[in-house]
């Protein structure tokens, strides 16, 4: 008995023992499964908060950017300068940069410059600028020879005439006083510039297409209100008669800048520029340059088209007005950029356009018109220069038929 007893009260222990354990272990997971619950809270709070800081700094890096380049704000057009104003060495436009803020009637905002009110400030004129805007982004790169062809189109504007800034790329948002813009040079049709602004009456001459696709309805159906359309190469002309819009090839309008730019033949200077290009690019063209034994080309001014985009519209004109400058009193010059050579053909300044592949949108028409090194459209290496018996450049003369009729078509606009 006292064995049975003795065995009883062992399995009375046991059986208390096992509940203890079972009750511990059961609290155990409890407490891990909590644990594991405000683990997982507190880790869903910091990607919560991680998200609202990424959040929070995106936001203040956009109004960092808003704040810090007011001048790429899109819809405010600004007072262009006085294209008649120009320093005594005729290098820098006389520009005043202090502006007045005014608002207009419609609550947009114009930049006037100060004690000018008296003053054309030539409300039914516009003139390009460029942002380099395309599909809601900043492109890099930027290119001097758009505002080289702005120049151009300024020449035909009224005297003492300061016309609005309207930006290329995003056109149909321009909201400002009615203007006519001349609607030259280079353009890719996309979601900011599909048709005009019905503030805007565009002239279009010289005008060129980028896009390699089918040119969209909308902007179909607007351009051919204002037909015939004056196209700077065979390419964008043929690209508009396929799609029902009528078109006729004028050329550049930089080959009428003997307007305003062309200099005295007794201020030509020895100097030999090379525009966006230097020995070594480009072997077979190099060789000969070389065989050119009227020039000397050991002492080479190069010079870059590509500016800096922080600088401001105004600032641009200006660069734009001293490359002209001098490239009008240069002896020769040799180019890779098309507005580094055709300005050349009105300014009488001998050019040589190089390239290593023939663009089949930008080169049909104008290409022709220029002294040229490079491959062709047969894709055949070939040299078309005009050399005198002295072994000198000179430029073909063909461009003259087409700027001319550009003359006397904006004459009177």
């Amino acid at each position: 008995m006292s064995s049975i007893n003795s065995n009883n009260k062992f399995d009375n222990n046991n059986n208390i023992n096992q509940t203890e354990i079972s009750d511990m272990n059961l609290q155990i997971k409890r407490h891990r499964n909590k644990c594991k619950r405000s683990l997982k809270g507190f880790l869903i709070s910091i990607k919560i908060k991680n998200v609202y800081i990424i959040i929070i700094i995106i936001l203040s890096v956009l109004l960092i950017l808003i704040i810090t380049n007011t001048e790429n704000i899109k819809i405010f057009p600004s007072i262009l300068f006085n294209k008649n104003e120009s320093d005594n060495n005729q290098n820098n436009f006389n520009i005043q940069k202090d502006f007045n803020k005014t608002e207009n009637k419609n609550g947009k905002f114009f930049f006037f410059e100060k004690n000018q009110n008296e003053l054309n400030y030539c409300e039914n004129y516009g003139i390009m600028i460029y942002d380099y805007y395309y599909d809601g982004k900043i492109m890099e790169g930027s290119n001097i020879g758009d505002y080289i062809q702005s120049l151009a189109a300024l020449q035909f504007l009224p005297k003492n005439c300061k016309p609005y800034f309207v930006d290329r790329d995003i056109i149909q948002f321009y909201h400002g006083p009615n203007v006519k813009l001349i609607m030259n040079g280079w353009h890719r049709i996309h979601e900011g510039n599909k048709f005009t602004s019905q503030e805007i009456t565009p002239i279009y001459v010289s005008y060129h297409i980028r896009n390699e696709e089918k040119l969209p309805l909308s902007f179909i159906n607007n351009i051919k209100k204002y037909e015939p359309i004056g196209t700077r190469d065979l390419y964008t002309r043929d690209k508009l008669k396929n799609q029902g819009v009528k078109a006729y090839f004028s050329s550049c309008l930089t080959t009428t800048l003997d307007i305003d730019y062309l200099a005295k033949e007794n201020e030509r200077t020895n100097e030999i520029i090379f525009i966006d290009y230097k020995f070594g690019d480009f072997i077979p063209a190099d060789k000969y340059l070389y065989s050119l034994k009227a020039y000397n080309f050991n002492n080479i001014t190069y010079i870059n088209h590509q500016f800096d985009i922080k600088l401001t519209h105004v600032e641009r004109f200006q660069l734009a007005k001293k490359l002209l400058d001098k490239y009008a009193r240069a002896k020769l010059i040799i180019s890779t950029r098309l507005h580094g050579s055709l300005p050349c053909l009105a300014l009488n300044t001998p050019v040589i356009y190089i390239d290593k592949e023939y663009n089949y949108r930008r080169y049909p028409g104008i290409y022709e018109l220029l002294n040229t090194v490079g491959i062709n459209s047969k894709r055949k290496f070939e040299i078309r220069v005009n050399i005198d018996k002295r072994g000198l450049v000179y430029n073909p003369k063909k461009y003259l038929e087409y700027s001319k009729i550009l003359k006397k078509q904006l004459r009177n606009i």
